[in-house]
């Protein structure tokens, strides 16, 4: 079995190791997840760290991993309605610039 590297995940690698050996497994995680991090962009680390320091520490605080995907779940939809709010704003914003662009024109 090859070491996968973060641009390649290998489920059934992952699966194996966590089955056989849980340490090697949080051990191999935290490797990934250190290497994948280190290889986005300066600026994005520091929230990068940020959300996984909040994952793992849901999953601490789950108890079972059904529960931590079910926090996770609902964290993401947090972030998705976000969004969308955003989003809304962005397009009134972007309707009022265009009807004040269209009013110059006039």
């Amino acid at each position: 079995m090859t070491h996968p590297s973060h641009e390649n995940f290998d489920f059934d690698y992952w699966s194996a190791l966590a089955r056989r050996d849980p340490a090697a497994f949080f051990a191999e995680r935290t490797q990934m997840i250190d290497a994948f991090i280190a290889s986005v962009p300066a600026q994005h680390r520091d929230g990068l760290r940020n959300l996984q320091h909040l994952i793992d520490a849901t999953r601490l605080e789950a108890g079972t991993p059904m529960q931590a995907v079910r926090k996770m779940m609902g964290m993401l939809g947090d972030q998705l309605g976000a969004l969308q709010g955003q989003l809304v704003e962005l397009r009134k914003e972007s309707d009022r610039l265009a009807a004040a662009a269209e009013r110059l024109r006039s």
